[in-house]
């Protein structure tokens, strides 16, 4: 019996508007910025397997370690790991990439 999953995911930066660092003072250019507001999302195979493997995982009574590719942390842990893509479902030494179904992962349980 496995006590933990790993799940491998990556979450993007994507554009949502406009801002402004800093504020003008006297109406002067240079002290104040536009610069874009970013926000991170993660992809929707990434979401959907993370979904499962919880729902997996409270049934089973398993632990879930997630880790974001994106992270420096991350990108470490999967290189050890061997992780290329997300999202990446580890059990145990076997390891599912790419979008998996709820059979596949109760499989490897």
């Amino acid at each position: 019996m496995v006590d933990k999953v790993e799940v491998y995911i990556r979450n993007e930066e994507v554009v949502v508007g406009q801002t402004m660092i800093g504020r003008p003072i006297l109406d002067h250019w240079c002290t104040a910025k536009d610069t874009l507001k970013t926000e991170k999302v993660m992809p929707e195979a990434d979401r959907h397997a993370l979904e499962i493997v919880r729902e997996i995982a409270k049934k089973k009574g398993v632990k879930v370690e997630v880790f974001d590719i994106s992270s420096f942390k991350g990108k470490l842990k999967a290189k050890f790991a061997g992780v290329k893509e997300t999202p990446t479902i580890v059990v145990g030494n076997k390891k599912i990439e790419g979008v998996s179904d709820k059979e596949q992962i109760l499989k490897s349980l």
